[in-house]
């Protein structure tokens, strides 16, 4: 009895063993099939459980046991049944896969930390809420990319407004700044602007050349935002990225200068599979958004 004790206990330390090196071979789906057969005790009834042919969960379940060497159950068409390596290896089959599945999950409840600006979060974030966790801060374009620098967020939505080195920055859309108003027959008045970036300053330029003179300003305003905000609840001219105008249903002023195009990046640094697989998924909802 000692012997056969002993004899056991070497199997499963060899099988155990083999475990270790064969989890890299198996495929996830393969042991789910193999465990729902183990508990229902038939290979047809679990093949239909995963939507499988009765050929296909054959071939899985060969599988299993090609990445052991060994034969883990009986092949009989009513009858499922563990061989005593079987037996031995099911439990820690159930445990690899349960604590796969509670990575996984952990993984999906780790929200993707992403800045931007309050105005293109007006656009971005409503849809994104439906794709993914967000864990969503406001922030300055210039302060948005040293977050992502040094690794105090994950991904970052901003202009074509600056040199963003060090980064990957893929483009969701592109439009046109332009000045908007309320009322569609708006006469030329002083306009409100926002601070002086890159669009500011080439307005100002191309205002100069068409006009003759500098482009009349009301008030500087730190927000595209706050800037949509008034125009849409008064007569004012502002100074706008057009998904701005176009969600506040402001209308172009027909005395401006050139329209300025613009295009929307998302910008993050390298990542691992998991997170790029997260990332491409936002990208497409943005690129639908801001198309």
């Amino acid at each position: 009895m000692k012997e056969l004790a002993n004899n056991a206990q070497l199997v499963e330390e060899q099988l155990l063993q083999k475990l270790e090196s064969s989890l890299k071979n198996l495929r996830v789906a393969d042991v789910e099939l193999f465990i729902t057969a183990a508990h229902m005790k038939n290979l047809g009834k679990s093949a239909s459980f995963h939507h499988l042919s009765q050929s296909a969960a054959s071939t899985a379940i060969q599988r299993v046991e090609a990445a052991f060497g060994t034969p883990l159950c009986t092949h009989e068409k009513r009858q499922f049944r563990l061989t005593r390596e079987g037996q031995m290896l099911f439990p820690r089959l159930e445990g690899w896969v349960k604590q796969l599945r509670d990575l996984i999950v952990a993984k999906d409840q780790t929200p993707i930390r992403l800045v931007t600006t309050h105005a293109i979060a007006q656009i971005a974030v409503p849809a994104l809420l439906s794709v993914d966790h967000i864990d969503f801060t406001h922030m300055r374009p210039d302060h948005a990319y040293a977050a992502i620098l040094h690794d105090e967020a994950d991904i970052a939505l901003v202009l074509d407004n600056a040199p963003w080195k060090g980064v990957i920055a893929a483009e969701i859309g592109k439009g046109y700044f332009q000045l908007y108003s309320s009322d569609r027959e708006a006469s030329v008045k002083p306009v409100l602007l926002p601070e002086d970036q890159m669009e500011v300053l080439s307005l100002q330029q191309s205002w100069q050349q068409v006009h003759g003179y500098s482009l009349p300003v009301k008030s500087r305003i730190p927000s595209w935002s706050l800037i949509a905000n008034i125009c849409s609840d008064s007569k004012e001219v502002g100074f706008l990225p057009d998904f701005l105008a176009k969600k506040l249903d402001l209308h172009p002023v027909l005395w401006q200068p050139a329209t300025l195009q613009y295009r929307v990046l998302a910008i993050y640094r390298n990542t691992g599979k998991y997170l790029q697989e997260r990332f491409d998924r936002l990208l497409r909802e943005l690129r639908g958004v801001f198309t």
